[in-house]
């Protein structure tokens, strides 16, 4: 009977190493310096084994369909850190329309987009320093970016329709080079200015169009450097013009 098991435990363990998965994408299309991956299907993170990128030769990554259509070849439900890692030397990454739920945010990319997925959860290590610029995270279910903090080298930051109620701006104060923000059609009760008087020299757009704010407190704010403001679609019903110009002196255009 010794013998017999041991034989049926090999037999057992050869099945699962015949049936261990090992995939190596390789570029479907590339294009401009962009490798375009299709039909890649993740849906945990431990869905991971053997998987292999292509970013020994590419910093530019795009996964999905190569043309924008509403609905794409491939699913990724979680970007985590260690499929990341499968892909550590890309710098420019974009996985739109992937039914994606979770993202653990990666620390090397330097421009990063995945709207038009079902991110309601993102995690950001507090211990992590992050290179990235520009996060495009449009038509998501965001309800907060509190622990955006932590994207201090941040330069533009999309989150129009996303879900966010509230935003302090005090947020920003940890986003020294912040140049374009869009808050645009989310669900904004209120824009907080901050406990304290905050600068942003390099602000140069910020979009609140689209939502429910019924006032903006001008008060602690001084962009130097901001030139559109849009708040179309709020119930405004008036922006102090006196306020407008000492807080935002180089403004030429704003819509309300």
């Amino acid at each position: 009977m010794g013998a017999q098991l041991r034989i049926a435990i090999l037999l057992l363990s050869l099945v699962v190493l015949s049936s261990a998965r090992y995939e190596r994408y390789v570029c479907q299309v590339v294009e401009d310096d962009w490798c375009t991956l299709q039909k890649i299907y993740i849906t945990s993170r431990t869905d991971l084994r053997g998987i292999r990128f292509p970013d020994d030769q590419y910093e530019k990554l795009r996964i999905g369909q190569h043309y924008d259509f509403a609905d794409t070849d491939s699913v990724i439900s979680v970007f985590s850190g260690g499929l990341f890692r499968r892909m550590s030397r890309v710098r420019y990454l974009r996985m739109n329309a992937v039914r994606m739920q979770g993202l653990d945010m990666p620390d090397t990319v330097l421009e990063l987009d995945v709207s038009n997925n079902w991110i309601s959860r993102i995690y950001i290590n507090p211990d992590r320093s992050y290179s990235l610029r520009k996060l495009k995270m449009s038509n998501n279910l965001v309800t907060s970016v509190a622990s955006f903090k932590y994207l201090n080298q941040l330069e533009e930051l999309d989150m129009a329709e996303n879900l966010i109620h509230l935003l302090n701006f005090e947020l920003f104060s940890f986003m020294p080079y912040a140049r374009n923000l869009n808050f645009a059609h989310n669900r904004l009760l209120e824009v907080r200015p901050g406990d304290s008087d905050l600068i942003l020299y390099y602000l140069e757009r910020l979009d609140l169009a689209g939502n429910q704010l019924r006032e903006i407190e001008l008060r602690r704010w001084t962009f130097p450097s901001l030139r559109m403001l849009n708040v179309t679609g709020n119930p405004i019903q008036r922006l102090d013009y006196f306020e407008l110009q000492r807080a935002f002196p180089r403004l030429w255009r704003v819509t309300y």
